[in-house]
């Protein structure tokens, strides 16, 4: 098993060439996209590239795994706790959209800075909004 930086296809197949190994471990790679390790194994399986989710399914599970983290830890420390989860949400999402780094970064300041786990809801539904219109236009 080999891992280490797997973050595209081609990063990986390099990673199994080189080492040998018969299969690819995804850490820092999946983050904010939880869907990379299942496309990695399809692409393994099939030789197709699967594209991003789109923006809606990738805020479904963005939100779902927001509201999961409020459940487990609490309002009070789900919302900070959350904050690098969701950082790396946007920054994939504004990826898919094509957004420029300047409004990615007044995204997540106006996202990731409330301490209320609800305006925290509201502000990253409407950046994912915002992305969904940058990505139509």
């Amino acid at each position: 098993m080999v891992n280490g930086d797997v973050t595209d296809f081609e990063r990986a197949v390099e990673a199994l060439t080189q080492s040998g190994a018969d299969g690819v471990m995804v850490g820092r790679g999946a983050n904010g996209r939880p869907w990379f390790p299942g496309d990695l194994a399809h692409y393994f399986a099939t030789g197709e590239k699967r594209a991003a989710p789109s923006l809606d399914a990738q805020f479904a599970l963005t939100a779902a795994l927001y509201d999961e983290m409020l459940i487990h830890h609490g309002a009070r420390i789900g919302v900070r706790h959350a904050r690098k989860h969701l950082g790396w949400a946007l920054d994939a999402a504004a990826d898919t959209a094509g957004v420029l780094p300047e409004q990615l970064k007044t995204t997540r300041a106006h996202v990731l800075t409330s301490d209320d786990p609800a305006e925290t809801g509201l502000r990253l539904a409407d950046a994912y909004d915002a992305f969904s219109w940058r990505a139509a236009a």
